[in-house]
């Protein structure tokens, strides 16, 4: 089963500074989670309107696919170069 990614990784480099930071990814995931419960009730509102329409199947399938574009992100490193600077960027 794939997870998203749990942490995010900054780190820039340049003549004068040299720093990274952590972030935890896991906490807006939590605040993502509740968001979706809230609105939950509307959504299957939402649903049951967009049925005879020809749109639940697609309103249906949106949740997993963003899911799986989340868990896509882990592993990716983004390394941005400009002469003298440097920022790396990394999904763990």
């Amino acid at each position: 089963m794939s997870v998203p990614p749990c942490l995010l990784h900054i780190r820039v480099h340049n003549e004068e500074h040299h720093f990274g930071i952590w972030l935890p990814l896991f906490l807006a995931w939590l605040i993502l989670a509740i968001l979706v419960l809230a609105f939950l009730p509307l959504f299957l509102i939402l649903l049951i309107i967009a049925l005879p329409f020809g749109w639940g199947e697609f309103m249906l399938l949106v949740g997993p696919r963003f899911y799986n574009i989340l868990c896509a992100l882990k592993g990716l490193k983004l390394d941005v170069d400009k002469t003298g600077e440097k920022v790396e960027i990394l999904f763990v």
